[in-house]
């Protein structure tokens, strides 16, 4: 008796700091294709973005955490945070295929990362190993030769940036689950920096 292959989505991002809408089109994605995980791997911050207080690697890490402690489908992944190398999202597929070489894997991205894929780092390596879910707003993105991807209808309003600036201002925000708002002002998280 044969079984079929775990079905692993991985999900990468800054999650600075993850949000309901980041949950959300997990969900989604994990509702429309039947997976069985979804891996959240938040990336190292560019130390040369200037004009923000991006949180540690290790604040977002537990923020993510947090956020998805009650979703039993849900793991956060440290790969991109611990790893030597650059983060490439090829490699990242490449190092996870090997831990999982029996699992399906896919690659979850909003339409603007999908029309950005061609300017990725060797994004025919990450397409010969894992399908792409797009998710999409109204606008359904056209498929690319070679790569398989399935289309996922749905948005959320919620913006990082939008949430940042929000706290930074002294405002709550009602786009972060309420374990991750306590974390942020426990830990005072994204202080107020003057232009």
């Amino acid at each position: 008796m044969s079984t079929l292959p775990r079905k692993i989505a991985l999900f990468g991002g800054t999650f600075d700091p993850v949000h309901l809408g980041h949950l959300h089109l997990a969900t989604l994605a994990w509702e429309a294709l039947g997976l069985d995980e979804v891996r959240f791997i938040p990336c190292k911050i560019s130390p040369h973005k200037t004009g923000t207080h991006p949180a540690s690697p290790e604040d977002r890490l537990k923020m993510l955490q947090l956020a998805t402690a009650d979703l039993p489908w849900a793991v956060v992944d440290d790969i991109e945070l611990t790893s030597g190398t650059p983060n490439f999202s090829y490699r990242t597929a490449e190092e996870i295929q090997r831990q999982q070489p029996d699992a399906e894997l896919y690659w979850i991205m909003g339409g603007d990362q999908w029309a950005a894929l061609p300017r990725w780092k060797h994004p025919e390596k990450l397409a010969a190993i894992v399908q792409f879910i797009v998710l999409a707003r109204d606008d359904a993105p056209a498929p690319r030769e070679g790569f398989r991807f399935h289309l996922v209808h749905g948005e959320h309003p919620a913006s990082a940036t939008q949430i940042r600036e929000a706290i930074a201002a002294g405002r709550s925000s009602d786009d972060l689950p309420r374990t991750v708002a306590a974390y942020i002002r426990d830990h005072g998280l994204y202080p107020f920096s003057p232009g």
